[in-house]
């Protein structure tokens, strides 16, 4: 699973929902499933591996949405979508041998008539290098981050330097290195939070098991003081691939979906 910017795929599947249906999980983990069983029929031995893997997961998701906006339940009749985000081609590959052969898709142990398949080709231009000084993030699904050490900690907050650590793993394992001055740069404080509107917000996983995370949008700022252009230049880079990528604990679930808003 080697770094390569030509094998970030972002598929966007929209269906139309065969019956109403509320989710008894959260819907990202439906999405999650369909990926591992799509990959289960095209490429069994692939995903046993990746199944069994320690490493950063290859690939993100969104739970299903509805106009953008993530759904508690499936409505008959109604349009929904998710996207999966893949940077080994592996994923990729298995998803349109399956796609290629049906006009229906099972989620959710019914087939949903499939509306349109969107699909988006990403390169290192598309995270190009843009000076800021402030921006906006929108946390869009519950976002946690782990703190390793004996015991995990689990931290469901906005913390700068937690959000572009998770990032700078996740860019460089699957497009480029990230310099480690700019990390130290994003761990001496550089960054800091200049308002935000979050809430906590509580999904279920399986049962028995939940995640707590944080939604809502938070300011960002770097002070004048801390103002390096190259790695403001670089936080860009890497809040656009987060776009794809999804941050923190849970991408693969749908957790840490983000946009990024208003930037100065």
């Amino acid at each position: 699973m080697g770094r390569n910017s030509r094998d970030l795929v972002k598929i966007t599947i929209n269906f139309e929902a065969a019956e109403s249906k509320i989710f008894r999980i959260y819907s990202g983990v439906f999405v999650r499933g369909f990926v591992y069983w799509v990959l289960l029929r095209e490429n069994r031995e692939f995903a046993r591996k990746l199944h069994r893997s320690k490493s950063l997961a290859p690939f993100s998701v969104t739970p299903v949405m509805k106009n953008e906006i993530p759904v508690e339940k499936l409505e008959e009749g109604e349009d929904h979508s998710f996207s999966i985000t893949f940077f080994v081609p592996e994923i990729g590959d298995a998803i349109k041998n399956y796609l290629m052969r049906t006009d229906s898709l099972y989620f959710t142990a019914v087939k949903n008539k499939i509306k349109e398949i969107n699909v988006d080709n990403l390169s290192a231009k598309d995270f190009p290098e843009i000076p800021l000084k402030k921006f906006r993030v929108r946390f869009i699904t519950p976002c946690y981050f782990r703190i390793p050490g004996k015991y995990y900690r689990f931290v469901p907050l906005p913390i700068p330097e937690l959000i572009f650590r998770s990032l700078s793993r996740l860019y460089s394992a699957f497009v480029s290195t990230i310099p480690t001055e700019f990390r130290e740069w994003v761990n001496s404080g550089a960054i800091v939070v200049s308002g935000h509107k979050i809430e906590t917000k509580v999904v279920d996983l399986k049962k028995g098991n939940w995640s707590s995370g944080f939604v809502g949008w938070v300011n960002f700022s770097i002070p004048k003081e801390n103002y390096v252009e190259d790695f403001s230049k670089i936080v860009y880079k890497l809040l656009k691939f987060g776009e794809y990528s999804n941050v923190g604990g849970g991408r693969t679930s749908g957790l840490g979906v983000i946009k990024i808003e208003n930037i100065e």
